[in-house]
């Protein structure tokens, strides 16, 4: 049994190091030189079964002999070390403590409000968080001074952490943006393709694309404004090659005079037409969509949503 009264300088600083983790401590002693830290690192793999008592003891001891030498009066700074955290995301902490020790991930976690805290906590590695857990239990055996100094160190490091604005992440509605802007024929081989190589991004990418085609998926009322602000013309060209069905839906989406006037057109365009002209128009029409749907009209994503209650 390991006594408290027995130990020499070198014990205490081997359990000291055991007790705070070895990372904490190296922060706390950092005027050591490689020789002493090996010493103790040797002392600390003989030194097992340390009851609490001892390690309660050595962490007072220490506690008192370094706030003598190091106090000072508190200052913003130490009165609210952690308060940078508060400038970052969940994101941001993750990356911010995701190369530190259990011990200081759990200092870092224990800052932040409880919504937080679980956030980043199951965003970190599974199998760190049982270790963060148990160590987020032990906290209140860390120095003052010792949650002051790390705290400076990872404000430090956190000033070289990217911004959200600073960089895209892609995702399916990137990839749906990209998507709406290739000629119909590229959009439909790299839908296929996703289909096959990626079936889970293809059900996020479909809540945000929108295409031609799912032009009868919108409310009558939508789909009448998104046809008015196109010519008659530009509307002949699109129904090119669609069915009647589809052409019937967008002769009663007008009024009885456009009607008139997108009949007439059609009459025009009697036989073969260029492909080109009737992408054209069949894009130009999903762009008018889009362009209501940024003006707050509506969300795409409501009509694209597979699950619906009647």
């Amino acid at each position: 049994m390991v006594d408290f009264k027995n130990l020499d300088g070198l014990d205490k600083v081997a359990i000291l190091f055991k007790t705070l983790g070895n990372n904490l401590a190296l922060q706390l002693f950092k005027g050591m030189s490689k020789e002493q830290i090996q010493k103790v690192r040797q002392r600390m793999a003989a030194i097992n079964n340390i009851p609490f008592q001892v390690k309660k003891e050595i962490l007072e001891e220490f506690y008192f002999s370094f706030v003598s030498e190091k106090f000072t009066p508190a200052t913003e700074e130490t009165k609210k070390p952690f308060e940078f955290l508060n400038n970052l995301t969940d994101e941001q902490v993750v990356y911010l403590i995701g190369t530190e020790s259990p011990r200081i991930m759990a200092l870092t976690i224990a800052q932040l409000s409880v919504e937080r805290q679980v956030n980043v906590l199951q965003a970190l590695d599974p199998t760190i968080q049982p270790k963060v857990v148990t160590e987020i239990g032990h906290l209140d055996d860390i120095p003052l001074e010792g949650v002051v100094s790390i705290a400076n160190e990872l404000k430090e490091k956190s000033a070289f952490i990217p911004r959200a604005s600073e960089f895209k992440r892609g995702g399916g509605q990137n990839l749906a943006g990209i998507l709406s802007q290739m000629r119909p024929k590229d959009e439909k081989r790299f839908l296929e393709h996703l289909e096959k190589e990626a079936p889970d991004i293809v059900q996020e990418v479909k809540r945000h694309y929108f295409s031609f085609e799912d032009l009868p998926k919108l409310p009558h009322d939508i789909l009448s404004d998104v046809l008015k602000s196109v010519e008659a013309s530009e509307i002949a060209y699109a129904l090119k090659g669609q069915s009647e069905e589809i052409k019937e839906l967008f002769i009663n989406s007008l009024p009885q005079r456009t009607q008139i006037i997108l009949e007439d057109e059609m009459e025009l365009l009697e036989g073969p037409q260029p492909r080109r002209k009737v992408e054209a128009a069949q894009k130009l029409i999903v762009e008018k969509v889009r362009e209501l749907e940024k003006e707050g009209r509506f969300r795409l994503e409501d009509f694209m949503e597979a699950d619906f209650i009647e």
